[in-house]
């Protein structure tokens, strides 16, 4: 009785070893809430626990960024993956990482006499820093110094002060403010300069991945590049990207997060008869 008892005391403790190490491994898949293509196509992961995440290329490991006392970022910009940008809106701070993850330098930006308010922001084409100005109502661009080396006037008349942007876009030859209360995108020269509105359809979720920006409702989806004077519908997204929390568009299909792997999946476009 007592080997039969002891047989039973040792499959028990096996089978509770083995539940406990599933379970770790399940908690321990990253919930991605967001991710990012630098220019050669890595991915960094945003995670549910406010780390930014990036596989290590030269092992198994993953580099990681996080501050406790500035919570969640607002925005991402891996555009120069030598000089990331992680801001913090609330704080005013722009954190800039090396490839690695590690901080190279801090940015603050109410503490820049030219910049009364800062809403959003994003890497400039040569570099530098355009951070939208919602109080004065201008685009304000710093250069890697964090002075300022280009600003607007006040856009006010020019824009109808449709309320406060909430994204800014940079592309090769273009920068754009998005609008969502009035559904318009206000597209700029790289120097500043207003071009032109552009009409959106409603849409829930956008992302931007250069030169691609995509948009989903309710109504459906719909794509656009700068240059375009109005939207590309889609005819449809493949239904297994309906749950997706991020859809980035690349050159060959939509890309999404796998987390298991924090790697990428690509649904490929629909071919065209």
């Amino acid at each position: 009785m007592r080997v039969k008892g002891s047989m039973v005391m040792r499959l028990l403790v096996l089978v509770w070893c083995v539940a406990g190490s599933i379970s770790a491994a399940a908690q321990t898949v990253p919930v991605v809430v967001d991710f990012f293509l630098d220019p050669v196509g890595k991915p960094y992961f945003l995670l549910a626990d406010d780390r930014l995440v990036t596989r290590n290329p030269l092992g198994a490991n993953t580099y990681s960024w996080y501050d406790s006392s500035l919570g969640s970022p607002d925005y991402v910009d891996v555009t120069n993956p030598f000089q990331i940008l992680v801001y913090y809106r609330d704080y005013g701070t722009v954190v800039v990482l090396d490839r690695t993850l590690s901080e190279l330098d801090r940015l603050d930006l109410f503490g820049n006499p030219a910049i009364e308010q800062p809403g959003v922001i994003a890497r400039s084409y040569d570099n530098g820093i355009w951070v939208f100005d919602n109080w004065a109502y201008r685009l304000v661009r710093l250069d890697n110094r964090g002075e300022v080396d280009q600003q607007t006037n006040n856009l006010r008349l020019e824009l109808n002060e449709p309320g406060e942007p909430t994204a800014l876009f940079v592309a090769r030859n273009a920068v754009m403010l998005y609008f969502p209360d009035v559904g318009r995108l206000a597209e700029f020269t790289n120097y500043g300069q207003f071009r032109r509105w552009v009409e959106l359809p409603a849409a829930e979720d956008i992302s931007w991945n250069a030169p691609h920006l995509l948009g989903r409702g309710a109504r459906g989806g719909w794509l656009w590049r700068p240059g375009q004077l109005a939207v590309t519908p889609i005819d449809g997204l493949p239904e297994t990207l309906a749950a997706e929390r991020r859809i980035l568009v690349g050159a060959e299909g939509y890309l999404t997060a796998d987390p298991t792997q924090l790697g990428l999946r690509v649904t490929e476009f629909a071919k065209k008869n």
